[in-house]
């Protein structure tokens, strides 16, 4: 089963920052758009994906590598008046972590949370920590590394922490090692601190492919500690999977919201909760093939699954890969990897940032900025921040 998209052009990399008007309906010539760091991709590292933002606008990301394809980095981009100023916090070693993958999670003391998808005791991904100390640098710990076995292999979609400062995320391989050609179909974690400061890694599903396979992307929290995730493959019809999480009788149960089909297939990315409602995106499937943006509604049976949007390609965007943002207003914002225009990689379009505008009528598309694949970057996927009327996403390649 192959999980991950790699783009392998040889070129920098870059975050953006766009500056959206506060429009009832924003116009794509409203929106100004600027590089605020450009990657050499060097010892500043290439391939950066998810960003996520402290209460003072700092913004914190992975870069996959490093130069000559070397461990990659961890970055903060320092806000102020005058714009943002990047600095490296930590490089990877190839031993204690390779490939930072997903986005990092934030706790109140200021800690840093993650996985790394390679790695660890046994090469097969870990969980870590960075902790900011005095004088400005930072220290980071492994708090756990995965073995492929029943604790689940190469973690891919980051964590998430709650306030009692348990993680919680997902594993794309390891689990049930019956299934899924004997690798596994992926598990949904749990690593806890303990009394004594260590910490503990407990399985809270492993998946039967029926149930889904190859949980890529991280989860979300609900009401009641519920989880919400997607899978990449397996699920009724093998196409990917919406599924939740929840604690039941002193353990947790897993149910299957949402089987994807050919119709709308793969979703590479993660959910977003709006107003009782899950979000996401599949990077196939629609009326043209192109992905879709999908809406999930909870029933007492289940969910109910409506297209919101189906990608055109070329101009109209296609293969989006990542999770969705909403504005104050309930407008919502996301990326397409390709499309767009006609540049990069064999000509099939540097990707594009896109809005819905939904009305009584019909949902409004505008294309808020196609990427050229020259100075404001290309191939956009990952999660992405949004603030006020500033969306911050990054460009994979550029």
């Amino acid at each position: 089963m192959t999980l991950k998209r790699k783009i392998c052009a040889r070129m920098k990399h870059y975050l953006l920052l766009l500056s959206l008007c506060l429009l009832a309906v924003v116009d794509a010539a409203a929106v100004k758009e600027r590089p605020i760091y450009t990657f050499t991709g060097t010892s500043d590292g290439e391939y950066p994906t998810s960003l996520i933002a402290d209460a003072a606008g700092n913004l914190y990301g992975v870069t996959e590598f490093t130069a000559n394809y070397g461990p990659g980095t961890i970055f903060e981009l320092v806000r102020s008046d005058s714009g943002y100023a990047f600095k490296v916090l930590y490089t990877f070693d190839g031993i204690v972590g390779y490939m930072a993958d997903g986005p990092l999670a934030l706790d109140t003391k200021g800690n840093l949370y993650g996985t790394s998808s390679t790695g660890g005791d046994y090469y097969k991904g870990s969980v870590f920590e960075l902790s900011p100390s005095q004088g400005g640098s930072w220290t980071l710990s492994t708090l756990y590394s995965f073995s492929g076995g029943a604790d689940g292999a190469f973690p891919l979609g980051g964590v998430i922490v709650d306030d009692a400062g348990n993680l919680y995320g997902t594993a794309s391989e390891g689990g049930l090692l019956s299934d899924c050609d004997g690798a596994g179909c992926g598990v949904v974690f749990e690593v806890s601190s303990g009394i004594a400061g260590g910490w503990t890694q407990t399985t809270l599903h492993g998946f039967a492919e029926i149930e889904g396979a190859l949980p890529s992307s991280g989860l979300i929290f609900g009401a009641n500690r519920t989880l919400y995730g997607t899978t990449v493959e397996g699920g009724t019809n093998g196409y990917g999977t919406v599924f939740e999480v929840a604690p039941f009788q002193g353990g947790w149960t897993e149910t299957t919201l949402h089987s994807f089909s050919d119709q709308e297939s793969a979703p590479a990315g993660g959910l977003t909760l709006n107003h009782g409602r899950l979000f996401g995106m599949t990077m196939l499937g629609g009326t043209r093939n192109a992905g879709t943006v999908f809406e999930l509604s909870r029933t007492k049976s289940g969910a109910v699954e409506s297209i919101v949007h189906n990608f055109s390609g070329r101009s109209g965007g296609t293969i989006p890969i990542g999770s969705v943002v909403f504005d104050e207003r309930g407008n919502l914002y996301g990326s397409a990897s390709e499309g767009g225009n006609s540049g990069c990689d064999s000509n099939q379009g540097c990707g594009a940032i896109f809005e819905l505008t939904p009305s009584n009528v019909s949902v409004h598309f505008p294309i808020l900025h196609q990427f050229s694949g020259g100075d404001d970057g290309g191939n956009p996927y990952g999660n992405h921040h949004w603030d006020w009327a500033f969306l911050a996403s990054p460009a994979n390649t550029g």
